[in-house]
């Protein structure tokens, strides 16, 4: 249950200026304090100043059958949108098709897209970096992606990194594989470079003004390198996982095997029926000539 109210909420957090102003169909019980804090967290972990969110940050909340009155326009799956540097659009009544978050959860993802677009500026950042961030930074877990990689990896399915620009077009089927993607990538770097990593892209970045010179000097890789080490790596956790992991296989295999055992069982009873009739008429026999 939701209420239309308008609430303005203005706190200043340690590293930045950020004024959060939260408006629309506001949930009750949303977490602002925990929304704050959490902001603040992603904005140090990114490396973001206080100059960098020094303008408010607009958290919309609307009921999905407004969407096109208000002009906003979010895919059949999606559960939110960020809007540029300073807004984020929330549908009250209608959650992520297949990210199992709550409220918070989905404005934090949103979060993320914000702060590295203030982060960022006018510097084209990919979208696999966007999305794996926002899952990674958001603390996001889908139980699901590495069933969704193997997958893919057995049907030659997997997005190409720089097919994710168009996500918001995918399929829900295809844009699962996608965000599964990125947020492997996101890991995958951050396990093996540390959080470090994040500011020092960023600053990388903002130097060189390319996002793909600073991944060379960050990582020593090229986009395409990177990509090649990220599926191979892929393929090496993920690539039997789905074989195993299907559960109707899985079922039709325990059927297949009870069966199998059926019929193993009942051959071995009448094998050994027929051996104990042959020893029983063999003893018989035996007994009438020593008569």
């Amino acid at each position: 249950m939701h209420r239309p109210l308008i609430l303005l909420l203005t706190l200043a957090i340690t590293t930045s200026a950020v004024e959060l102003r939260l408006e629309g169909y506001v949930p009750h019980r949303l977490d602002t304090l925990l929304l704050t804090r959490e902001y603040d967290r992603i904005s140090k972990t990114i490396g973001l100043t206080p100059e960098d969110n020094a303008g408010s940050l607009h958290i919309i909340f609307y009921r999905y059958y407004e969407q096109r009155k208000t002009g906003i326009r979010l895919p059949e799956w999606g559960g939110g949108g960020a809007i540029g540097e300073d807004g984020i659009v929330i549908p009250v009544d209608r959650q992520s098709a297949f990210y199992r978050s709550d409220m918070e959860r989905i404005i934090l993802h949103e979060m993320v897209h914000v702060a590295l677009a203030r982060a960022y500026g006018h510097l084209r950042i990919p979208r696999w970096f966007h999305e794996g961030m926002a899952m990674t930074l958001s603390g996001e877990l889908q139980f699901e992606e590495q069933l969704f990689l193997s997958r893919a990896i057995i049907t030659r399915s997997l997005v190409p990194l720089d097919s994710m620009e168009r996500l918001n077009r995918f399929s829900h089927w295809r844009a699962q594989v996608a965000y599964s993607q990125c947020h492997f990538a996101v890991g995958f770097l951050l396990d093996t470079y540390g959080y470090d990593l994040i500011p020092e892209l960023l600053r990388e970045s903002r130097k060189t003004r390319r996002f793909e010179t600073a991944c060379l000097r960050v990582f020593g890789l090229t986009v395409p390198e990177l990509e090649r080490l990220l599926r191979k790596e892929m393929a090496s956790r993920y690539r039997l996982l789905f074989l195993f992991a299907d559960y109707s296989s899985f079922w039709i295999g325990i059927v297949g095997l009870a069966i199998v055992a059926f019929v193993a069982t009942k051959i071995r009873n009448r094998h050994k029926r027929e051996r104990m009739e042959r020893e029983e008429r063999d003893a018989a026999e035996s007994a009438d000539i020593g008569h």
